[in-house]
């Protein structure tokens, strides 16, 4: 098995410290957080691979609980005519996650821009384009897999973020018998 880093915005999606002997590293909610703590981790650890997971919102048709690998991640930067959404390719999967740093809600008026980017992916999350920018910067592997945790509505997020746990708990075992 690889040097693998596993990392996760907060304990809150899954309450342990370690998940079948690699130990869980937090780097904290939204991008900021996520970026320097990802970053630091690199430093220290140099791992061959990382691999983020934990909870998503959904914006196509996937049900609560579903583990997701990711294809591309986009970030939510928009400066209209002078730079357009960038984007990572981090997997094979076709599924896109858009990160971005508010809560997205399924009934919200937001820009145009912002909307069409939002209906082009398949999940939302807050983390993980930083976490892919890191990893591009130091020149370190990513995977990313996450589990539908909502449909832009918060209120089923922690029964929802259980289930998915336990469905990437049994994924994760799979996943490194592969490695």
């Amino acid at each position: 098995m690889s040097n693998i880093l596993l990392v996760s915005a907060t304990q809150l999606e899954h309450y342990d410290k370690v998940l079948h002997g690699c130990p869980i590293h937090i780097v904290g909610i939204g991008k900021v957080e996520a970026a320097i703590n990802t970053s630091n981790l690199i430093t220290k650890i140099n791992p061959d691979v990382i691999v983020n997971f934990g909870s998503c919102g959904n914006l196509k048709d996937y049900k609560p609980g579903e583990v997701i690998e990711v294809g591309q991640v986009y970030n939510d930067f928009y400066a209209d005519k002078i730079y357009s959404y960038p984007h990572f390719n981090i997997g094979n999967s076709g599924v896109k996650c858009f990160t971005t740093d508010t809560f997205y809600e399924s009934n919200k008026n937001y820009h145009h821009a912002y909307k069409d980017l939002i209906n082009k992916c398949d999940i939302v999350d807050m983390e993980l384009y930083p976490i892919a920018y890191a990893c591009k910067h130091s020149n370190t592997d990513i995977c990313s897999f996450k589990w539908v945790s909502d449909n832009g509505e918060i209120n089923s997020w922690e029964e929802n973020a259980a289930l998915g746990y336990k469905n990437f708990k049994s994924f994760f075992s799979d996943w490194l018998k592969k490695k």
